[in-house]
């Protein structure tokens, strides 16, 4: 009898071991993570059609493959960088550690993005990879005045238009047949009234880039010109 409870004992003993084991090793597993961390990722924003530079700052595992920057004397990552804009930049996917892009079209922001990070670690034969989610808002193209608003018969002027937010890279004016010329591609049109103009004419400019276009519509007062004595 005692023989078979010392016998029980250690059984209960060896299971006991084992499954302490086993927790040990799936804690060591969970918290013994080699895959590269991104604590940030800049810029966040910015405005239609302009270019900018992303870059990434990560947290590297003690056994990550690095090279040393001279420039800055800074370690980096040498492993497989995966950018994903969701559609807000040109271009959408790159594999640069800081991807120079274009920002897209203001008018469907935000769009939500994606770093992924695949590398080996020293002895270790398998990609770790970690993916980190991020929000890009990009501002849509606006114009929020034109100058002039008034002018007078046989009269002159240039226009501007006050850009709110985007890179324009083409205009198309419109002045109602109030001027000469009766429109333009300039950015700062110069226009010689009509000598018979007068009243309010409807008048537009659009502004456009690569990604998208706005229209901006306004009034021009025109006063007739004096009478010559």
């Amino acid at each position: 009898m005692n023989r078979m409870i010392a016998i029980l004992g250690l059984l209960i003993s060896c299971m006991l071991a084992s499954a302490c084991a086993g927790t040990i090793r799936a804690i060591e597993g969970d918290y013994a993570s080699d895959a590269p961390e991104v604590e940030s990722i800049k810029p966040l924003s910015g405005v239609s059609g302009e270019e900018v530079q992303f870059e990434a700052t990560l947290c590297l595992p003690s056994g990550a493959i690095v090279s040393l920057d001279e420039a800055t004397g800074l370690e980096e990552f040498q492993g497989l960088y995966i950018w994903n804009f969701g559609t807000g930049a040109e271009p959408n996917i790159s594999h640069d550690a800081s991807p120079t892009v274009v920002l897209r079209d203001g008018q469907r922001s935000p769009y939500d993005c994606t770093l992924t990070l695949k590398g080996t670690c020293h002895g270790d034969e398998e990609n770790q990879t970690a993916t980190y989610n991020f929000t890009l808002t990009v501002a849509p193209l606006t114009v929020v005045a034109v100058t002039p608003l008034h002018g007078q018969g046989a009269g002159r002027a240039t226009f501007s238009a006050v850009i709110g937010s985007g890179n324009v890279s083409e205009y198309a004016w419109d002045f109602g047949g109030a001027c000469s010329p009766s429109g333009s591609n300039d950015a700062h049109p110069q226009v010689t009234f009509n000598e018979s103009a007068s009243g309010a004419y409807n008048c537009r400019v659009i502004v456009s880039n690569a990604y998208e276009l706005y229209e901006f519509p306004f009034v021009l007062e025109i006063t007739p010109r004096p009478a010559e004595e």
